[in-house]
């Protein structure tokens, strides 16, 4: 699987997931690959102003798997969206896409309790390609709630019942 087309799938399960705290989701970036001057990814924008991008990055061969854990509080916006991004391929299981797991890139982020913080999500497709998915998250003009506001909200039906065929590969320059 290409960036373009995980990317895809990711901007599809944000929009099916329906989150009462997400006001938009954008695509940003020009780059097919991981690791040029215009990185691919899908941007969150939150109630706050803040927002979250996940985005193609070039993966490191030490990258280390982390547990799932709870949803972190707003305030960790870039944490909460990799939490996010697992609870929807856990539930929505797309095709092309064999596993997913969290993942600290080392220098990156600090430690929580003694363990270091997810940075990004690694995902294994069926083709034995892996992507790997930094998050990043920008501050908005409004402060981050302590707690979550929508402590109630339940991954809809549509993420459950979710199908995406992989979009065809870009066509090549002439």
């Amino acid at each position: 699987m290409q960036v373009p087309q995980a990317l895809d799938i990711m901007e599809a399960l944000y929009q099916a997931a329906e989150h009462p705290d997400v006001t938009a989701i954008q695509r940003y970036g020009r780059d097919t690959e991981p690791g040029g001057q215009s990185p691919a990814g899908v941007r969150l924008w939150h109630q706050s102003g803040s927002s979250s991008m996940l985005w193609a990055a070039v993966p490191p061969r030490d990258a280390q798997p982390l547990p799932l854990g709870e949803m972190p509080p707003p305030r960790l916006r870039f944490w909460r969206l990799l939490v996010f991004t697992h609870q929807l391929l856990d539930i929505a299981r797309p095709e092309p896409v064999a596993g997913w797991e969290l993942c600290a890139t080392p220098g990156v982020g600090w430690t929580e309790n003694g363990q270091p913080t997810p940075s990004a999500l690694r995902i294994t497709c069926r083709d034995r390609t892996v992507i790997y998915l930094r998050s990043t998250a920008t501050s908005g003009d409004r402060r981050e709630p302590e707690t979550d506001p929508y402590p109630d909200y339940q991954i809809p039906q549509g993420v459950r019942e979710w199908h995406l065929r992989v979009s065809a590969p870009s066509a090549e320059r002439a």
